[in-house]
């Protein structure tokens, strides 16, 4: 499985949209809000992001704490966005913990991607939930430094997918990108 991290700064040529499918206006905001709160180093800390321009997007966000030996990921804060959809409130909850989550898996994947890479990750995920309307969670994931260097906690902001599958009955996203 390859991650597809995120380019830091945007081309002379791009539309400012993130490269890669599925198009979010949701994620591209995102994106463009940590660049903006990082200014010139290399990740912003949560202090810098943690302002009320995040209001708009804090119901799509969660926030993990990242734990160091063994790797782990506590779930900080979740937005009602994503709270309304989750078959439970995971706050205060090790990833570890959690069957479905611990590695080897996709979500597992996306976060330790975006530690490992210190720069933001974008990727796609099969939603499994209590709604049908929902096939898939588009997601990127931006990596926080309170001291500038080391992740101590990812901002994940989500974005939901209608259920469809492509021509050949199966469904489009498997992997990142």
């Amino acid at each position: 499985m390859s991650l597809i991290a995120v380019p830091r700064v945007a081309s002379p040529h791009s539309s400012g949209a993130l490269p890669g499918y599925p198009q979010s206006r949701l994620l591209n905001d995102a994106h463009a809000y940590w660049l903006a709160c990082r200014s010139a180093a290399e990740m912003p800390s949560w202090r810098t992001v943690n302002t009320a321009a995040l209001d708009p997007l804090r119901p799509h966000t969660i926030l993990f704490e990242v734990q160091r030996e063994p790797l782990d990921f506590r779930y900080a804060e979740i937005g009602s966005t994503i709270r309304g959809i989750s078959n439970s409130d995971l706050t205060g909850t090790l990833m570890s913990a959690l069957p479905h989550q611990q590695p080897p898996s996709k979500v597992w994947d996306h976060l330790s991607g975006a530690v490992d890479a210190r720069a933001p990750v974008k990727g796609v995920l099969p939603y499994v939930g209590r709604q049908r309307d929902i096939n898939s969670i588009y997601h990127i994931v931006l990596p926080l430094a309170d001291d500038g260097e080391t992740v101590d906690r990812l901002l994940v902001c989500v974005d939901i997918g209608p259920s469809f599958r492509l021509q050949d009955g199966t469904p489009p996203f498997s992997q990142l990108g």
